[in-house]
């Protein structure tokens, strides 16, 4: 099971839930939860690796995440169509990444699925 750390929320926002159950379903390797939050034509950028497109080449690419055994959570963004959340996540193994997703949603509407991700993921000490 991963810990997940983070700050108290106002629950105002419902797309910083979006984020945040994006971010643990990544860290449990859940696929089937990623692939609900996303749209069905959705390009998601792992910058300086490759762009995986379309709601099952993300799904493939979860399930080959190495296991994770914390998430630390620093900022959950969000402003229109636009969302940030970054902070750390620890691999089953000790290695810790920083990480930042960038998000845009192809609207302003509460239910919809995200359009664009662009990842950044760096190993830290």
């Amino acid at each position: 099971m991963v810990t997940i750390r983070s700050a108290a929320d106002c629950g105002n926002a419902p797309r910083k839930e979006v984020l945040r159950d994006l971010v643990v379903a990544l860290a449990e390797g859940d696929g089937a939860t990623v692939a609900a939050l996303v749209g069905e034509d959705v390009a998601w950028s792992l910058v300086g690796e490759a762009v995986l497109r379309g709601r099952e080449a993300v799904r493939a690419w979860v399930a080959d995440l190495p296991e994770a055994k914390e998430v630390a959570f620093g900022s959950l963004l969000t402003h229109g169509r636009e969302a940030g959340v970054d902070g750390t996540i620890e691999a089953a193994d000790g290695t810790r990444y920083a990480f930042c997703h960038v998000i845009r949603f192809p609207g302003t509407a509460k239910t919809a699925k995200i359009a664009e991700v662009r990842s950044y993921v760096l190993p830290v000490s």
